[in-house]
């Protein structure tokens, strides 16, 4: 363990002659010195952590060569075994800070299934770093950090810098006059070194708090516990021996007790009854106590299993959730829904009484997460205000006196939801799981925060692009944070259209390929939507397997509903600009996007006409807390939207003649077919509970049947439903896995899916401060 003092401690930065010389290359106007592992930009330090550092060194060496995923882990982990999301994330952490080339290339450039090239200009210089004197000249050396080792802190990772006389740097310089002074100066340094590691020893304990993310030289550590699986609302034992989830079998909710850092788990209830929501250790760990949602009754209840096996038994009703306990443990608090009033109510740990401690009205919601604090005074809420005056309500968060209900807010920071929140046992913030303001449609949602108190500053503690699942969190004594990532892989599939999943070839090999949008060009080409890092492109592949795909767009934070022209010589798609969403269109060749709507509301889901020059729209406004929706219909190339008569119906699609549409009512739920000239409805169908209507209703190639995904025990397929009013039949017959997105050549002779399968385990982070 060592303590990073470089951005923070200045006084403990000391001049001293530089060391011998150091491996140097330079490409454009930055300079890497691979040795001490720091980059420059125009002769200025560029802080990023060593371990980017040393990754952006292993492309430098091999400039112009494609370097493998796996031998590149190799290199920068040394054969140590770790999760790829790790690689991913220093990438990202790079390309964010070399920018591109002059010639606006990427500096580094994936190679999909290949691997990364550097591809930048590298020479190797003589002289020291920008910032670096040669040898008897003056140089900064910034006391970099400190391990340590039982009772002993010994100095580590010495760090040259560029003298900055704003920061107090204490300046020892060597010039020919006074060189008689040298030995002098030696034993200074030396004293203001001992000085230094002896202040650190002393402030030891005050200091380790101060080591944020950004300033400690320790890594964090993420542990799985669980190995596949599907495991929800899952929390830790205080002590952190247990952890408790459960995982859904069906019709079936199965609640699991397991040793942290063992295999087996023990079984401690089954209900085909109760659904399981979030859970809570008392604070003794002797019981587990579990919201669940009672199918015959009706409502959510709280119901209390000893940690070790027993009856579950009922303990409280009405409990809309997460609950958080006093210190003592003979309290607890949780959030309760009345028609449109949410309240704070605090109870006895047996249910016996309890009080309302705070109460909201109509427009302001309370979040799901109340945390007691560990002093016991407090607790954190969260509240949402639909009247603050912004177009999107956001939530801010509170505290409120136990003893008075006096509210205080914590912060202005504003979060676009709030799903968990547990205090961290030293009582100096707690840690949430929620979405920062405007990232709710962006792959940073859902992400596990620290947020400091009484301060309120947030820091984002989990960066490697999964979601994380919203009724999953725990905090140990020691300060280790459980939690679950959650995650769905897609590849891309080509198959025989008749659904004979025996016929299907794997094409694609990325994480999320085409799980946000795919679709077939007239000329066979594949068009789909990939991720990588923080950001989503557009890619175009060939339709054989392994065949490189060309990415026509990135940098967008979040893209989705991807649709191909029919004409194969555009796409529409929807992303975010300003507080809505809304489509655009890219031209294939060019790459060139244009907005086509402008609407007041939200506009995602559209469907393009057969002979191009149409788009239909669904738009979303949200006004007075209710969302109305409709549909629209407008020219491709952008233009005026008319409103059609279809009311409240989702994710439209065009039938092969381009005379019908379908969409889906979910207030139904139904299937209905609606005319595509003013959306007069003709048909409707009912829609099966097992179908998965957010991705549109499709229709067969002569128009006689309309096509859904279905999933039945966890497992998708793709579902018929004849215009005659028969009963569905299933299309596929996969045996595994879930479907995320389809299209159908435009001869009918192939179906391309995207599927995969969801990624969710239990992880244990530590050292994340």
């Amino acid at each position: 363990m060592s303590l990073d003092l470089s951005s923070s401690f200045h006084q403990f930065r000391i001049s001293m002659a530089g060391s011998g010389k150091s491996g140097v290359y330079a490409f454009d106007n930055f300079a890497l010195d691979v040795d001490k592992l720091m980059l420059y930009r125009d002769g200025e330090e560029i802080l990023i952590a060593a371990k980017v550092a040393k990754t952006l060194a292993v492309l430098v060496e091999r400039s112009g060569t494609i370097i493998p995923k796996e031998e590149l882990i190799d290199l920068v982990w040394d054969d140590a075994i770790v999760e790829e999301s790790n690689l991913t994330q220093y990438l990202y952490l790079l390309r964010k800070t070399l920018g591109s080339m002059p010639d606006d290339r990427p500096y580094i450039e994936t190679f999909r299934r290949r691997g990364y090239r550097f591809n930048g200009e590298v020479r190797e210089v003589e002289a020291q770093a920008p910032g670096l004197q040669p040898l008897g000249s003056e140089s900064v050396v910034n006391f970099g950090g400190v391990e340590r080792d039982g009772n002993v802190l010994r100095v580590v990772d010495w760090k040259p810098q560029t003298s900055d006389l704003e920061t107090g740097v204490v300046e020892l310089t060597r010039s020919p006059v006074e060189s008689r002074f040298w030995p002098r100066l030696v034993i200074a340094v030396f004293a203001i070194v001992i000085i230094g590691v002896g202040s650190i020893i002393f402030f030891w304990p005050r200091l380790m708090p101060m080591a944020t993310g950004a300033e400690s030289k320790r890594e964090r550590d993420v542990v799985r516990l669980t190995n596949g699986g599907f495991p929800m609302g899952a929390t830790i034992s205080p002590d952190g021996n247990y952890f408790v989830y459960h995982e859904a079998d069906g019709d079936t909710f199965r609640l699991f007790l397991q040793q942290t850092g063992q295999a087996s788990r023990l079984e401690l209830a089954a209900s085909s009854d109760k659904v399981y929501h979030a859970k809570t250790f008392s604070p003794d760990g002797q019981f587990i106590y579990c919201v669940a949602y009672d199918k015959s009754a009706r409502s959510t209840n709280l119901y209390r299993i000893p940690t070790l096996g027993g009856a579950l038994t009922k303990v409280l009703n009405d409990v809309n959730g997460i609950v958080s306990f006093s210190p003592d443990g003979k309290e607890l608090v949780f959030r309760r829904m009345s028609g449109s009033t949410s309240m704070l109510i605090i109870a006895d740990n047996d249910g016996r009484s309890e009080r309302v401690l705070l109460q909201r009205q109509a427009t302001k919601v309370l979040a799901p997460a109340a945390a007691w604090s560990p002093a016991g005074d407090d607790i954190i809420f969260a509240e949402q205000d639909f009247y603050d005056g912004s177009k999107i309500p956001r939530y801010l968060f509170f505290t409120v006196k136990v003893a008075t209900g006096q509210v205080a807010q914590l912060s202005k920071e504003k979060w676009d939801n709030v799903l968990e929140a547990i205090w961290m046992p030293d009582g100096k913030g707690f840690v949430a799981v929620a979405t920062r303001e405007n990232d709710a449609y962006s792959t940073r949602r859902d992400q596990i925060y620290y947020i400091s108190y009484p301060g309120g500053i947030s820091q984002r503690i989990t960066t490697e692009g999964n979601r994380h699942e919203p009724e999953s969190l725990g905090v140990t004594k020691n300060g280790s944070i459980l939690a679950v990532p959650a995650n769905r892989s897609s590849q891309i599939w080509s198959m025989n259209a008749n659904g004979d999943a025996s016929s299907a070839i794997q094409l694609t090999r990325g994480l999320a390929d085409g799980r946000s949008g795919l679709g077939l060009l007239p000329d066979g080409r594949i068009a789909f939507v990939a991720r990588t890092a923080d950001e989503i492109g557009i890619f175009v592949a060939g339709s054989a397997a392994g065949t490189e795909a060309r990415q026509l767009a990135t940098g967008f934070p979040f893209l989705e509903e991807l649709r191909t022209d029919p004409g194969g010589k555009f796409l529409i798609f929807s992303t975010v600009k300003g507080e809505n969403h809304h489509l655009f269109r890219m031209d294939i060749e060019t790459g060139e996007v244009k907005q086509v709507t402008q609407g007041e509301g939200n506009e995602i889901d559209s469907t393009i006409s057969p002979d191009s020059t149409t788009i239909v729209a669904e738009t979303a406004i949200l006004g007075s807390n209710v969302a109305q929706s409709y549909l629209m219909k407008i020219p491709s190339s952008g233009g005026a939207a008319v409103k059609l008569a279809t009311a409240s119906c989702e994710t439209p699609t065009y039938s092969p003649d381009g005379s019908l549409i379908s969409c889906v009512r979910i207030s139904k739920p139904e299937i209905v077919i609606a005319t595509a000239s003013d959306g007069a409805e003709l048909e409707r169908y009912p829609l099966p509970t097992f179908a998965t209507s957010n991705f549109g209703i499709g229709w067969t190639r002569d128009g006689s049947g309309l096509i859904y995904i279905g999933s039945e025990k966890g497992v998708s397929n793709l579902w018929v439903q004849a215009r005659d009013g028969s009963k569905p039949r299933p299309l596929t017959n996969f045996s595994s896995g879930v479907i995320h997105r389809y299209a159908f050549s435009p001869d009918g002779e192939r179906l391309l899916v995207a599927r995969g399968y969801p990624i969710q385990d239990v992880v244990l982070i530590s050292n994340f401060r």
